[in-house]
């Protein structure tokens, strides 16, 4: 059995329950700590439940750690591989885990031993309270890998980590980025109101560029190996990152947006792409501790 303390700092750590889509999560995190240059760390949570835990029952349970930490030894020799099994819920080991972790790695559908368990009932709570970046792999299993890291902007301070994030990820992963930002005005009716907007919409328009492009300025001279793009969208952020990342090879997002209430600590646009985007999405806490 491991210990609490087995987990290395700064590690990746993905959650693994023998599943398929725990695999999928293995696969993923095992390129990202290569990627990262990090030690990867299996965690397996057993739940707490109502039976008592023998001795006997743990080490069966244990043996699903120990499968995936042989599986990413194989999948990539040179990676220092750690495992654990703890009796907790999925959820709260992982933030646990998250708080000495320089990444987490789950997957969207959730970690759980019933095939009735809710959709995202360990994903979100796992994105909304980790201390760290939370990777989150697509219950689809596929995505295309050749495309853009894809990162939603939003044009306030809750969103730098998030592009600091972005930018490092296109570069180590050698893709262009494709920084989005959708802005919403509900015109009046014009027949109400007597007048045209379509020249107020412009304005808008073109005042929301000038405000991303500053964003953008300093990353791009730290990464002048990024080759970056700027889309702007008049529609629904949620919406709209979740049919760029269609083609995107990851998606990454803060976990507040523009007008989060204090104390919302997982954002309606990041909650909604948790279930809806087509491709793996991180979800970087809003905080100045990842600015890269």
């Amino acid at each position: 059995m491991g210990r609490l303390d087995a987990q290395p700092r700064h590690a990746v750590v993905v959650g693994v329950d023998g599943s398929a889509a725990g695999h999928r999560a293995l696969g993923v995190a095992v390129e990202q700590a290569h990627r990262l240059g990090r030690p990867l760390h299996a965690l397996h949570a057993t739940g707490v439940g109502i039976v008592p835990w023998t001795t006997q029952r743990l080490e069966a349970q244990d043996r699903i750690a120990d499968a995936a930490a042989r599986k990413a030894r194989e999948a990539d020799p040179s990676l220092a591989v750690t495992r654990e099994t703890v009796v907790a819920e999925p959820a709260a080991a992982l933030v646990a885990a998250s708080e000495t972790a320089d990444l987490v790695v789950v997957d969207a559908g959730g970690l759980g031993r019933a095939s009735g368990l809710l959709l995202g009932a360990t994903s979100r709570p796992v994105a909304a309270h980790a201390h760290c970046p939370v990777l989150l792999t697509p219950h689809t299993g596929e995505w295309n890998e050749h495309g853009p890291v894809v990162v939603g902007v939003d044009a306030s301070e809750h969103s730098v980590p998030a592009i600091a994030w972005a930018f490092a990820e296109a570069s180590s992963r050698e893709a262009p980025l494709l920084a989005v930002h959708t802005w919403w005005w509900e015109e009046p009716d014009p027949f109400l109101s007597g007048r045209d907007w379509e020249g107020e919409w412009r304005d808008v328009a073109e005042s929301q560029r000038l405000e991303v492009a500053e964003m953008l300025a300093g990353w791009q001279e730290k990464y002048p190996d990024v080759q970056v793009a700027t889309t702007l969208v008049r529609g629904h952020a949620a919406t709209v990152l979740a049919e760029e990342s269609r083609d995107g090879q990851l998606l990454v997002v803060g976990s507040r947006g523009r007008g989060g209430f204090k104390g919302l600590l997982l954002g309606s646009v990041s909650a909604s792409l948790i279930t809806h985007a087509r491709c793996p999405v991180t979800v970087v806490p809003s905080t100045s501790r990842y600015l890269g």
